[in-house]
């Protein structure tokens, strides 16, 4: 009798075999396993709600997790309503649901990172889905398929709190539906970002590759500015492009040319904060020419250049880079001071920006500084040049960061087989350390994969911690999605889960660059030390970072 009672107890509180929860953004859940650090403080379980809060113009984005417990799901699909406060509306057009595709991880990324199936690719949802084991010889098992839904908050939308449901139904029946609560508090999102995330992006031949289209063909030039638009809407500046600047020496004068207008106006349109340009003119051979020749001739590069720049309303936006990627010898640093002494024998206030720190690694190479007034710091030399920072800061320079292959665990990366808050932490780092953007080098390193779907390890044959899974990938290319994922194809990319993240943390950094523009940059400050000491000390908990979030959304409501 007693026995009897608790098996059917048991069978009371187990939990159906098809079910539907949330979690929040800042976690990897993979199809069966949870992250060690789970986001769960925005669902309440219990009352089936998921509870956010945040500001005009921002996206503010959750999980919703299908789980199959032993059985197959086919014909899945989630239907995001309206949210509402009182005769207010947020569209549900305004709230994005994206499939979390999962990518092989191979070979782990490091001593940190572990084989498996990762969500990365988010593919946007538009047919029903199923879920089906991965290993059917062996029968069902144990499956999560997470979704990731992104509301953005209009800038015109009326503060308050708001409120709806995401039902989800399997072959047409309702299966179960969560409550979504949000606080749309009555601050904007700065239209106008003030912290740059440059995003290295290339006119090559891996984008031609995977849509199988000519590199010189009008179909390329149309696809690739859909990256480029693409890439933008996620708060990314494209750099290392070109901007369709051609010169030439004719009758001993030096001629510049913009071949390449519609370029030019969709980047400012789209909020581009930096137009870079070479710090030598383009077409222009030093052979043959006296030195006082050639000077002239990159003086006039610079005038044209400038007046072009001002003429077309980004001159504010414009910077120069140094002719050497991360010099590392006397003699690429003799070069970058060669040109650092010509664009500023032109004009002292021209940025030329190089991607060194101002302590160089060997004392002998001399210095850059007043060569050099933009710096973007490789993140492993932070800590070591934090006076030297200081330093250029007050002495108006910019100065930001980068994170590239060789800055290992604790350190924050890009990797897929990394926390989720490696990438959403990269902002609250770069606040941190009053630092004024950051940088990263590629968003579409194909060259090493037959297509990214299939092969998440995109860094196979560098010195430089290879393997490592989507390092130099950011994007996946959206004419491979129907064969992947069963979801219509996508004209242009489709984002990578990190991607999204990344948006989510630098939009945490406008705004606390919005709170301490407003007099609180102690208040701002305070926050950031609440997560992190430095870039080799932070924390990875999102439930800590939602709390610094919850914090920094109160002190700007104050405001």
């Amino acid at each position: 009798m007693i026995l009897a009672a608790a098996l059917l107890s048991l069978a009371q509180d187990a939990e159906p075999p098809l079910r539907v929860w949330a979690a929040g953004s800042t976690e990897k859940i993979q199809d069966s396993h949870r992250a060690a650090l789970p986001h769960q403080g925005v669902y309440d379980p219990e009352a089936k709600t998921v509870k956010l809060s945040g500001v005009r113009g921002e996206h503010i984005p959750f999980q919703l997790v299908v789980t199959a417990d032993h059985v197959e799901a086919e014909e899945v699909w989630v239907e995001v309503s309206p949210l509402r406060a009182g005769e207010h509306v947020l569209p549900a057009e305004q709230i994005e649901v994206f499939l979390e595709h999962m990518v092989k991880v191979y070979a782990p990324t490091g001593a940190h990172g572990a084989r498996g199936m990762w969500p990365d690719a988010l593919i946007p949802l538009a047919r029903p889905f199923d879920i089906r084991s991965a290993r059917r010889s062996r029968g069902p098992v144990l499956r999560h398929q997470p979704l990731w839904i992104d509301v953005l908050v209009p800038r015109e939308q009326p503060p308050g709190r708001y409120s709806g449901t995401v039902q989800v139904s399997v072959g047409g029946e309702p299966l179960d539906s969560l409550s979504v609560e949000l606080e749309v508090i009555d601050v904007e999102l700065p239209a106008q970002r003030q912290f740059p995330v440059l995003m290295g992006f290339f006119y090559g031949k891996d984008i031609a590759r995977m849509h199988e289209l000519e590199l010189e063909s009008d179909e390329y030039r149309a696809l690739w500015l859909e990256y480029l638009r693409f890439l933008l809407s996620y708060g990314a500046d494209p750099t290392f492009i070109d901007l369709g600047v051609q010169g030439r020496v004719e009758e001993g004068e030096y001629i510049l040319e913009w071949t390449d207008p519609e370029l030019e106006e969709l980047l400012a349109d789209c909020g581009q904060t930096r137009f870079a340009l070479g710090a030598g003119p383009p077409g222009l051979s030093r052979e043959g020419l006296t030195e006082e020749r050639h000077r002239a001739y990159v003086h006039s590069y610079l005038a044209q250049a400038t007046s072009h720049a001002r003429e077309a309303g980004w001159e504010d936006r414009l910077v120069f880079l140094a002719p050497v990627d991360e010099p590392q010898s006397k003699e690429e640093y003799e070069t970058v001071r060669y040109w650092g002494e010509l664009l500023h024998s032109y004009d002292p206030a021209l940025r030329l920006a190089v991607t060194e720190q101002p302590l160089p690694e060997d004392p002998a190479w001399g210095t850059l500084v007043g060569a050099c007034n933009e710096w973007i710091v490789h993140g492993n030399f932070l800590d070591d040049n934090a006076a030297a920072i200081r330093e250029r800061q007050a002495a108006g320079e910019r100065v930001s960061w980068y994170v590239s292959c060789d800055q290992l665990y604790p350190q924050p990366n890009y990797y897929i087989d990394r926390e989720a808050a490696d990438m959403r932490m990269l902002g609250w780092i770069t606040w941190r350390y009053r630092l004024g953007g950051l940088l990263y080098w590629a968003a579409t390193k194909w060259s090493e994969v037959r297509d990214p779907f299939i092969d998440a390890i995109s860094w196979k044959r560098s010195y430089c911690n290879a393997p490592a899974a989507g390092e130099g990938m950011l994007l996946y290319p959206g004419n491979l999605v129907e064969e992947y994922t069963g979801q219509p194809d996508v004209y242009g990319p489709v984002a990578s889960l990190r991607l999204a993240l990344l948006r989510e943390g630098c939009e945490e950094l406008e705004l606390l660059g919005l709170l301490a523009d407003s007099g609180q940059a102690e208040r701002a400050d305070e926050l950031a030390a609440s997560l992190c000491g430095g870039v080799r000390a932070f924390t990875r908990d999102p439930d800590a970072i939602d709390a610094a979030r919850e914090g920094l959304l109160s002190a700007l409501k104050e405001l």
